[in-house]
């Protein structure tokens, strides 16, 4: 649906669409729903980590879309509108628009429970969070990461998105934490922290620092700066952190162009592990219960990359969705709705 940008600002938020048409069905446990940005479609991911597929197209002509982890909600970009699609584990999913968000972002970060999502641009240079999700998203006032002293490199949310941080690199960088008001307290000083963790009990930053291959552990209690060194890795580009099934606090590493994945015990600063992969991780954002998307789908013929935490510590792919001839000829005259996977 299209409609002028008066209009959209005098409905905002109580604007709705529900979909005539009943969700397609899907075969198997449901490990998460996610954007297909090759299709354009947001589809279901089902089955079990080594025999994951894809489901059928449950939305889709979209230019972008995010899914909350373990919700069946997410934001949604179509003809420069921001839509919230929820209900995906329902017979009809249903659309409302959001007022207030001005552009398209080029990524989302959600807290861990799905209550708060992080817009941000690395190429505009800016952030924006929307709380309260899902029954009464508040759309924030977008910053610009300039105010800040530096480009935006990373932002991060507490578990529950009480807490808002921001990476801020250049000669006066560091790790920003957001005071409301669209005010800032800087909480360390770096000069690139290209990504940023909570740890699972919310009381440590793990900042990965980009200009020297070093994950620095900030203490949001008072409790200081710890260094955990990265040697052996020329290109670490993403962080996460899990508590494993010993109660212990391990930091997981995705390194590109060394194809690994490192896993650090918190505590000690020890490798636990070193994990080989075939393919150049570029992500650790969460999916599943126990499972993180390590590389994206970019490309038709290529597969979705994830990184499961248990039982064992290993990569995964779901398949490239196969299409249907029919429908793959519609799609090469324009159209988007490009089938579902066999």
């Amino acid at each position: 649906m299209s409609m002028r940008p008066s209009l959209c600002i005098i409905l905002g938020l109580t604007w709705a669409s529900h979909l005539a048409a009943q969700q397609p069905s899907v075969t198997g446990p449901i490990q998460a729903y996610t954007f297909d940005a090759p299709t354009r479609s947001v589809r279901a991911v089902a089955g079990f980590s080594g025999a994951a597929f894809f489901g059928p197209v449950l939305r889709d002509n979209l230019d972008f879309a995010s899914m909350a982890p373990r919700q069946d909600y997410g934001l949604a970009f179509q003809e420069g509108q921001c839509l919230l699609l929820s209900g995906f584990g329902s017979a009809h999913i249903t659309s409302r628009l959001l007022a207030g968000i001005a552009g398209q972002p080029e990524g989302v970060v959600w807290s861990g429970d799905g209550s708060l999502a992080i817009l941000y641009s690395h190429t505009g240079n800016w952030f924006q969070t929307v709380s309260g999700f899902p029954s009464a998203p508040v759309v924030a006032s977008r910053v610009d990461a300039s105010s800040l002293g530096g480009s935006l490199a990373s932002v991060a949310a507490s578990a529950q998105g009480k807490m808002i941080v921001a990476g801020i690199s250049g000669q006066d960088g560091g790790v920003f934490e957001s005071s409301g008001d669209q005010t800032f307290t800087r909480i360390g000083s770096l000069a690139n922290p290209i990504a940023i963790a909570f740890s699972s009990d919310g009381l440590t930053l793990y900042v990965l620092d980009g200009s020297t291959p070093q994950v620095l552990a900030l203490g949001l209690g008072g409790e200081g700066i710890q260094t955990i060194p990265l040697q052996g890795l020329s290109d670490p580009v993403a962080i996460q952190a899990v508590e494993d099934s010993q109660s212990r606090e391990l930091l997981y590493i995705a390194a590109a162009t060394d194809r690994m994945i490192r896993v650090v015990d918190t505590a000690t600063g020890q490798i636990v592990n070193d994990i080989p992969v075939s393919f150049k991780p570029t992500t650790l954002n969460q999916f599943g219960s126990s499972s993180y998307v390590a590389a994206e789908r970019s490309q038709a013929a290529s597969p979705l990359w994830l990184f499961a935490t248990t039982p064992q510590p290993a990569a995964y792919f779901v398949p490239a969705i196969q299409l249907n001839p029919m429908k793959h000829r519609a799609a090469n005259l324009g159209s988007t709705n490009l089938g579902s996977a066999r």
